[in-house]
């Protein structure tokens, strides 16, 4: 092969390369423009979700402190029956091990 002919070949596949590019910029483009896009709404849907978990806590939080104070007795007993399931839960799993 000679020296032209490489120097033809190297040339036409660079002009299908460009081509190429060409012809698959605008649906490239697209996509990112369609990853923005349901990376914003991801990013909202996740604040949205934040938010009402907080709320969530906050409400169990302060229904959690009422009960405690209409019912101190029941509430300890309660408290302290999750703590020795808790206890147990976690000597269980850390025997299987």
């Amino acid at each position: 092969m000679t020296s032209l002919n490489a120097d033809t070949l190297r040339d036409g596949a660079s002009d299908a390369v460009d081509k190429l590019a060409r012809a698959a910029a605008p649906a490239i483009d697209e996509g990112k423009r369609h990853a923005r896009v349901l990376l914003d709404q991801s990013g909202e849907l996740i604040d949205r979700v934040n938010a009402r978990a907080n709320e969530t806590a906050a409400d169990l939080g302060e229904s959690l402190i009422a009960y405690t104070k209409k019912s101190p007795l029941i509430a300890l007993i309660l408290a302290v029956g999750a703590g020795a399931l808790l206890f147990s839960v976690t000597r269980s799993i850390q025997s299987r091990r």
